[in-house]
């Protein structure tokens, strides 16, 4: 629940009834700190200035009293303090901009204000709240901020402690220091002037109000919540349940599918081990195979190489054979040995053309040196050439640059007048295309050839580079003068312009002081003139009379004074307070009695009521006991009650029923085993049947996926059927031969015979060149045998013989063979025969998988089929049996069970009806013991006082009554004192106007004394001034003109010397510019010279004529040795021919040597080819892949069967893993804990709701019977009117529903004994003087830990009276509280009669001390001429 204790006070905990000792405990706490205001300092607000220096006020202890006429600023006090502890703003200030001093008034576009408070919380602790608002002007509008605050504290060690908080942090937390509830601060404490009639407003505005001071709002919310929850948590509980049933058939479910799961892991594991036995065997199989196909291959590639062999031989032999014919006559093999031919080419060698060569070696490489010194020298012919044209090239550009130099000096000289120097008799001019000399005067002058090229000497370049340097030392010399020049007058111009400003700024300054001072004289005598009106002037006569009516108010004064009636109305006061407090005490004793005696009968009348209830339960336990009897009876019990002890029986008869409940619970427990066990079997069998289903439907799914047209089954097929039909054709089947296979035939008897096929196609097929070759060596057979190497036949005779040799010549010929010819045509039948059955076979393997998986499926199907075709039915329908007996069994078991149940509640609850007998029967003599103690020692009835409860009640009436008329007296004898004090008061107030009148006479008229003679002295000033400025003005007009003209001849001298400044500075830069340019020329020419580029011209000419000689030479050289080496090379080529012989023939008998010696190692390797045993190896190998044949059929069948055990397994792994039963146990573990908890939360919030809405009730009453007993009391003392005898708070319930209980609130007025709303019923007067009632009694109730009241313009709408009264009540309020050290009590007020009544009560009181100062707001002139709010400390006696 949301309550208050997280703020440091204790707050109310309605969590439980209260008795009248919490309520003593509420209102008067044991701890005596308050919390308390003590200092605000204001700044910015409203009429508060914002740049003046803070506002400050004091509050003192028990009473601030704060006055000041309409509209001075005291109502911003309470708006301050207000905004201070809550943050809240004025009433109409929402927004807050009207609340900070209006940026405007100071023509500033934004304005700040700060409000520090300086507070004293419930703990003890000082601490400084500053909070900071701004308010910034826009165009069309202002917009308002609150800046953040501080809370400046003291911590343990006595150091400054400053925390910046934001605004609504701050607005939380200084309530909380303070002890109070916002609400309260607002509503009650400081409560603003326009809201003070809040009690009195409209239905919806005060319950707003009082549910906020009561937080009944919040604590209807949470009764709200907690039903809200309760309806949540219920709801839940429902959800929980069904979910628990769900989970719990679930949780059976899955036992049975994991008890399948475990069968199909046992059948893997079983498959998987026999599996691995037919593999070791196939890998034994596969090896005995292998090692087979080894030696086969070993045989085969040796007849290949056999093979290889042969046809090398061959080949060798015929390119013996080739090179014998190309050599032809040359054939030397036949008439010289090998060893012969290699001497004689070893002879021929050394002895042949050794020197011819070498001759023909030598001139050839003179003929190529030769060559290659040619190319040489053209190679360098050309670079010659290039570098020629280059040069000539830059000849070419120095003659133009020459030409250049000569234009630009003679344009230098024409354009800046240069002085050239008298050349001396050497110096000349060259012109050296026409060979002619000039003088250098006539250098420029002369006209030359638009070809010519111009030669200028050395001394004619410097003669014209010392003329160049004269003239632009001239140019500088008269630019740098004339600059200067320029700055000179200039200067001199400055220096007289800013002497005449001078002087004419000192004029001006003097003047305006004398100006200044005229004005201000002129202000001072205006406003003497306007202070004193000739209608109003002061005489000295008038002084003296108001001296003698002053004077005669003191006297009359002082008369009042000693009206000694005011000390007897005091000692009559005294006398009926006396007998007002010994009526008091007399009631208070009276009231002890009284509730003594109303205890005594309370606990009479309880005795009584106990006594009733115990009759009512004992007939109430026969009456149960009387109809239930028979129940018992049916089970062999007897119940029998007696007076002593009645829950005894009772408690046998329910121990009785408990043994018996525990057995029939133990039989329904076991019956319930039974028939979960049964179910459990149903549902296993159930699931098992439908796995099987699924399981069948699966495959049978499979297979006809399998059988589809385009399948590889329906491949196969077709292979087998076109493998049948091309075996019967070729003569096997029905017509002859035998036919191993047909379309019913196993995979593997298809593929063998596919084998065995192709393996005699391959066979079949003959090699036309083994063919040849076995020809050629049957012929080499019979050449080196006696007989016939076919038919071992002895050759008769040599013609026998070389007709075989001729019959096997013409078979190995392809070209007449006709041996040859039948092998072509068989071979062509081989090799389509050996195409179809490789297709077949290929596709037939490609398909493998898809035959094998459809036999399995077929296998599986039918083991599947043969199980399901067993009387399933049968089985189940007897497991069906089973479990309705079961199930039968325990509903009869469970019904007795329920009866049994209803039993022992009945006999629990007799027994609880017997237990709150003898409860009753135990509290009864308690109660009785109690009351013979408790009244036997009794003190507060004395033994003579035998007065009864009506007697005692009615001489509290007639005390009460007494009380009041002692209270009437006081009241009549306060009036009496009221009415002395007021005519002591209204003389005291006459003879301090005519006193005060007096004063200010006098002091008017000295003082209109004074200004006249001061209007005298300024009258005198002025005119001397005027004299002053008239003079001043005279000097101004000759200095003034001096000023502009001096100002225009700067102007003039300033633009004639830029502009010949400017022209100056344009001949410079075009001479520089030149000069510039003919230094390039001068440069680029410069650097041809250095580079003497003229003679390596002309060593490029003589180097280009010596090279053409040489090369016309060489050429010569080269001719003549060309018919040199043809003729040695004829020499050569003789010889070399004859060496080509020999070595060709030295290579045809080296060839027909290693033709025999390769055709003896194949007769080598035929030999052992023919000792190793070929068809054994091609048995063992065939016999070996059958048996793997055979075995990798078995795996596959295993396959087979493991995949519908893996499928099945991985059906129940899916069926579990699903979300239904998926962790089924733990999740219904966790819903049966989450169900209990939240049934048990549902509870919880039943005691919560109950308990929190007894409290709400209970506390609301207590609080609003308190509040109508202070403001009874207030009402009695303040209101003077006969009317309205007493006002109360009444409040009712908004709605019957406790959840959402709310309170309806309105103030009534009794007015004799008739009740009505006050609302639209008093008036003004009545509806101020009842709300600071109400405001008073909300206060005293609910502010304990902090004594601090405001009242803002109390006694509007007040007549004398009520004021009075008011008056009256605030100072018994004053002197009751004063015990409480931090009691403040601050009045904000403009009615002097209240303050003089507020000081008269206050002073005929004891017991406390008065205040020392009050304060007084004011609106006075600041220093920028407008008007600000000013707070005063002015001392109490003044008052």
């Amino acid at each position: 629940l949301e309550g208050r204790d997280s703020s440091p006070v204790k707050r109310f905990q309605p969590t439980r009834e209260l008795d009248r000792r919490d309520l003593r405990a509420l209102r008067h706490p044991r701890h005596t700190t308050m919390a308390s205001i003590n200092k605000l300092s204001v700044r910015g607000v409203r009429a508060f200035s914002p740049n003046d220096e803070e506002q400050v006020i004091s509050f003192c202890f028990p009473l601030t009293i704060i006055v000041g006429a309409n509209g001075c600023g005291k109502t911003t006090i309470i708006e301050s303090l207000k905004y201070a502890v809550t943050g809240s703003l004025p009433p109409g200030n929402k927004s807050g901009q009207s609340f900070v001093h209006d940026p405007r008034a100071m023509g500033q576009s934004s304005s700040k204000a700060s409000i520090k408070l300086r507070i004293t919380g419930m703990n003890g602790m000082s601490m400084v709240v500053a909070r900071s608002m701004e308010v910034t002007q826009k165009k069309t509008n202002a917009s308002f901020k609150a800046l953040d605050g501080t809370i400046r504290t003291v911590d343990a060690d006595g150091n400054r402690v400053t925390q910046s908080h934001k605004t609504g942090e701050m607005d939380k937390s200084v309530p909380t220091y303070l002890g109070v509830s916002k609400p309260i601060l607002e509503h009650v404490v400081f409560c603003h002037q326009e809201d003070a009639s809040w009690p009195l407003q409209e239905g919806a505005v005060l319950k707003k109000r009082f549910d906020d001071i009561f937080d009944s709002t919040k604590y209807a919310k949470a009764l709200e919540a907690i039903k809200k929850e309760k309806k949540e948590y219920k709801a839940q509980e429902k959800d929980l349940k069904a979910e628990l049933e769900g989970l719990k058939s679930h949780k059976h479910a899955a036992r049975g599918y994991r008890d399948d799961l475990e069968k199909c892991r046992t059948g893997i594991a079983t498959i998987h081990e026999k599996v691995e036995g037919l593999k070791e065997e196939i890998e034994e199989k596969n090896n005995e195979a292998k090692k087979a196909a080894v030696d086969i291959n070993e045989i085969e590639e040796l007849q290949g190489e056999i093979d290889e062999q042969i046809n090398k031989v061959e080949t060798m032999k015929a390119v013996a054979d080739k090179q014998r014919e190309l050599l032809g006559d040359d054939d030397l093999s036949e008439q010289v040995d090998y060893d012969q031919m290699k001497e004689m080419l070893s002879n021929l060698r050394a002895e042949g053309s050794n020197e011819a060569k070498q001759k023909l070696q030598d001139k050839l490489d003179e003929m190529r040196s030769t060559e290659e010194s040619l190319a040489k020298l053209r190679r360098k012919t050309n670079e010659i050439t290039g570098r020629k044209g280059k040069l000539e090239a830059e000849k070419e550009a120095q003659e133009k640059l020459a030409k250049s130099r000569f234009d630009t000096m003679q344009s230098i000289h024409e354009h800046h007048k240069l002085e050239l120097e008298m050349p001396t008799q050497d110096d000349t001019f060259t012109q050296g295309t026409q060979g002619t000399t000039s003088t250098f005067s006539t250098m420029f002058t002369s006209q030359t050839g638009g070809n010519s090229t111009v030669h200028l000497t050395d001394e004619d370049l410097t003669s014209f580079q010392r003329a160049v340097d004269t003239r632009a030392g001239q140019i500088k010399s008269a630019y740098n003068e004339a600059k200067m020049r320029h700055r000179e007058v200039e200067e001199q111009l400055q220096k007289e312009l800013l002497e005449a400003k001078s002087k004419q700024a000192a004029l001006t300054n003097d003047l305006k002081r004398v100006d200044d001072e005229q004005q201000k004289d002129m202000r001072e005598l205006n406003e003497i003139a306007s202070q004193q009106p000739s209608s109003s002037r002061i005489r000295q006569s008038d002084v003296e009379d108001a001296e003698k009516e002053a004077k005669k108010q003191a006297r009359e004064r002082d008369e009042e004074n000693r009206n000694s009636r005011r000390g007897e109305i005091v000692n009559e006061i005294r006398a009926h307070e006396e007998k007002l407090k010994s009526i008091s005490q007399t009631i208070e004793e009276d009231s002890k009695v009284r509730d003594q005696l109303r205890l005594m009968a309370n606990d009479q009348s309880e005795v009584d009521m106990i006594k009733k209830q115990i009759r009512q339960e004992r007939d109430i336990l026969k009456e149960k006991i009387e109809n239930n009897k028979f129940q018992f009876t049916e089970y062999g019990e007897s119940l029998e009650i007696t007076d002593d002890n009645p829950s005894a029986p009772c408690e046998v008869l329910v121990n009785n029923m408990r043994t018996r409940l525990k057995e029939q619970e133990a039989e329904v427990k076991h019956a319930s085993k039974s028939a979960n066990e049964a179910q459990g079997k149903l549902q296993e069998k159930k699931a098992i049947m439908n796995s099987n289903h699924s399981r069948l439907v699966a495959l049978q799914g499979k297979r006809s996926s399998l059988l589809r047209d385009e399948g590889g089954i329906q491949k196969i097929k077709q292979c087998v059927r076109a493998l049948i039909r091309n075996e019967k054709q070729e003569g096997y089947g029905d017509d002859g031969g035998e036919l191993t296979i047909n379309e019913d035939s196993p995979i593997h008897e298809v593929l063998s015979y596919l084998d065995e096929g192709i393996s005699e196609c391959t066979r079949h097929e003959i090699n036309p060149a083994h063919l040849a070759k076995m020809l050629k060596r049957l012929k080499r057979m019979a050449k080196d045998s006696v007989r016939c190497p076919c038919c071992t036949r002895d050759w008769d005779d040599a013609k026998e013989l070389e007709v075989f040799n001729v019959r096997m010549s013409e078979l190995a010929n392809p070209d007449v063979s006709e041996l040859f010819e039948a092998m072509a045509a068989n071979s062509n039948d081989v090799k389509v025969q050996l195409e179809k059955m490789t297709a077949w076979r290929k596709t037939i393997n490609e398909h493998l998988a898809d035959q094998l998986e459809y036999d399995r499926l077929v296998v599986e199907l039918s083991d599947l089929e043969d199980l399901l075709g067993r009387d399933e039915q049968a089985e189940l329908k007897k497991f069906q049996d089973e479990c309705d007996k079961a199930e039968k069994d325990l509903a009869e078991k469970e019904d007795q069970l329920k009866k049994l149940h209803n039993v022992a509640a009945i006999s629990n609850t007799i027994l609880e009806s017997a237990k709150r007998l003898w409860e009753k029967m135990g509290q009864l003599k308690t109660k009785k013991d109690q009351m013979e103690f408790t009244y036997s020692g009794m003190g507060h009835i004395s033994q003579g006082d035998q007065r009864n409860l009506a007697r005692v009640e009615s001489d509290l009436a007639d005390l009460g009554l007494r009380k009041e008329q002692c209270y009437t007296s006081i009241n009549q004898l306060n009036n009496e004192q009221k009415t002395i004090n007021e005519r002591i008061s209204t003389k005291t107030n006459q003879a301090a106007t005519a006193d005060h009148r007096f004063r200010e006479m006098q002091a008017r008229f000295r003082k209109e004394q004074d200004d006249t003679k001061r209007q005298e002295v300024l009258k005198a000033n002025m005119a001397g001034r005027q004299v002053e400025s008239k003079r001043l003005r005279d000097l101004m007009d000759p200095v003034k003109t001096r000023v502009l003209q001096k100002e225009s001849d700067s102007k003039r001298v300033r633009k004639e010397n830029l502009k010949e400044d400017t022209k100056l500075s344009d001949v410079l830069k075009t001479f520089d510019r030149d000069i510039d340019r003919l230094n390039d020329i001068n440069n680029k020419i410069e650097l041809y010279e250095k580079a003497n580029k003229g003679s390596e011209l002309r060593r490029a000419e003589e180097q280009l004529v010596q090279n053409h000689q040489m090369i016309a030479e060489k050429q010569r050289e080269l001719t003549d040795m060309q018919p040199q080496i043809d003729d040695l090379k004829k020499t050569v080529d003789d010889g070399e021919r004859q060496i080509k012989r020999l070595v060709d023939n030295i290579a045809l008998v080296k060839k027909q040597m290693e033709a025999d010696k390769e055709e003896k190692r194949a007769e080598e390797m035929q030999k052992r080819l023919d000792k190793m045993p070929l068809e054994d190896l091609n048995t063992q190998k065939n016999s070996a892949i059958n048996r793997c044949r055979e075995l990798d059929r078995k795996v596959q069948r295993y396959d087979g069967k493991l995949s519908g055990l893996i499928d099945q397994k991985k059906a129940l792994k899916s069926k579990l893993s699903e979300k239904e039963y998926k962790n089924v146990d733990e999740e219904h573990r966790i819903k049966m804990i989450e169900h209990y908890t939240t049934a048990t939360v549902c509870d919880d919030l039943d005691r919560y709701y109950e308990a929190l809405d007894k409290a709400l009730l209970r506390y609301h009453g207590i609080k609003i019977a308190d509040i109508n007993k202070i403001i009874r009391e207030l009402w009695a003392l303040t209101y003077k009117g006969e009317d309205i005898t007493n006002i109360e708070i009444q409040s009712g319930q908004d709605s019957s529903s406790r959840a959402n209980r709310s309170y309806n609130y309105r103030i009534v007025m009794s007015k004799g004994n008739s009740q009505m709303d006050m609302r639209g019923r008093c008036s003004a007067g009545q509806r101020v003087l009842a709300s600071i009632v109400i405001r008073l009694a909300l206060a005293e109730t609910f502010c304990l830990n902090c004594g601090v009241m405001a009242l803002d313009e109390p006694t509007t709408n007040l007549d004398f009276e009520n004021k009075r009264g008011l008056a009256i009540a605030l100072a018994q309020i004053i002197a009751s509280r004063a015990s409480q050290s931090n009691f403040q009590l601050v009045v904000i007020t403009h009615d002097e009669d209240f303050v003089s009544m507020m000081k008269q009560e206050l002073s005929s009181l004891t017991g406390f001390s008065m205040p020392e100062r009050y304060f007084q707001v004011s609106r006075e002139e600041s220093t920028d001429g407008r008007y600000y709010s000013k707070i005063h400390s002015i001392d109490w006696d003044e008052l």
